[in-house]
């Protein structure tokens, strides 16, 4: 007798048998992928946009110690040099995702692009030292908000959110911003503008706020966006709306990857600060002396005063409700 096989007279035919089971098998896994990350074993590609900025340390070691993969996306980085033109690479589907302060996400939407909330990167704190500062030189006279009437403010721009911010810190003080010369400088000059006395003062974010300082020929008059709203989110992330549709499972995997490497960072702030080094390329001895708050949980409140405060200065033209906002990120948003 030999083996029965595919052409034997016998019933039993387990080399049949066995490809229609191993086809059923693969019938049921194309249909239901098994578990293995949030998206199946596929890695769903995913195109995000940012501008190199200490902040972005948490997307560096997400994508490094393959924390993106765990969570079942092959992540892609594209450089924007300029944060401010991020909502145009977005629109342009140069990415799928890409870094904006909320303020200006809050503009382009009001002006009708359809941009929806992904995510909180980080916000302004909540007690100094943070990142973002209005400074004036070491001996300059000035001690009050007030006692800048008259006087020239370097600031990288005049719209958006930080500046809605500089103008409500005038306001409380019982003046105005139209009361000072406002020269636009990019960030990177502003140390030599007030070091050499062409300006006032400046509206400066780190690393820049720690270099004045450490340098000695600078101090802060005030953390602005902290002491106008504080833990107002300074980071954050934004999509197409037509894409965040039709690709809910990435961007809940986005989220969660980027909590997961927040927690990392947030769980040992010394290590925390060399990572930032190591990414940046910025010396430590700078870095460890620099703020960063990375929060991936949203307040709503918060965000609320802020979309109030930009229609309160003159940057949104009308009022906004936060729901406007937080319809993607419900997983992330405090009760």
């Amino acid at each position: 007798m030999g083996d029965r096989g595919p052409n034997s007279c016998g019933k039993w035919r387990p080399p049949l048998l066995a490809s229609l089971v191993s086809a059923i098998l693969l019938t049921i896994a194309a249909a239901f992928p098994m578990a293995g990350s949030a998206l199946g074993d596929e890695l769903a590609p995913v195109k995000l946009g940012i501008s190199k900025l200490g902040a972005m340390t948490d997307v560096w070691i997400a994508d490094k110690d393959g924390i993106f993969k765990k969570h079942g996306l092959d992540l892609e980085v594209v450089d924007i040099p300029l944060s401010a033109q991020s909502i145009q690479v977005l629109m342009s589907k140069s990415v799928d995702i890409a870094l904006q302060i909320p303020g200006q996400a809050f503009q382009a939407k009001e002006q009708g692009f359809d941009v929806v909330l992904v995510g909180q990167n980080e916000t302004a704190g909540v007690k100094p030292p943070v990142s973002n500062a209005l400074m004036v030189g070491a001996k300059s006279p000035v001690t009050s908000i007030k006692d800048l009437m008259g006087k020239r403010i370097a600031a990288s721009s005049a719209h958006g959110q930080a500046f809605a911010a500089l103008k409500e810190l005038f306001a409380k003080a019982g003046g105005s911003i139209a009361d000072v010369q406002i020269v636009m400088s990019p960030f990177p000059a502003q140390p030599d503008l007030l070091r050499s006395g062409q300006v006032d003062a400046v509206a400066a974010l780190d690393p820049y706020t720690t270099q004045i300082l450490k340098s000695g020929y600078g101090r802060v008059l005030s953390y602005f966006m902290l002491d106008t709203i504080p833990d107002q989110p300074v980071g954050s992330w934004w999509a197409r709306g037509e894409w965040a549709k039709q690709h809910p499972r990435e961007i809940r995997a986005y989220q969660d990857a980027i909590k997961e490497a927040q927690d990392y960072l947030n769980a040992d702030p010394t290590r925390a600060k060399k990572l930032v080094a190591d990414y940046t390329g910025l010396d430590y001895e700078l870095v460890k002396d620099m703020s960063i708050t990375w929060k991936s949980q949203i307040n709503p409140a918060v965000w609320q005063a802020v979309a109030d405060m930009m229609y309160r200065q003159g940057e949104l033209q009308k009022k906004h409700d936060v729901s406007e906002y937080l319809g993607s990120v419900t997983a992330y948003v405090t009760n």
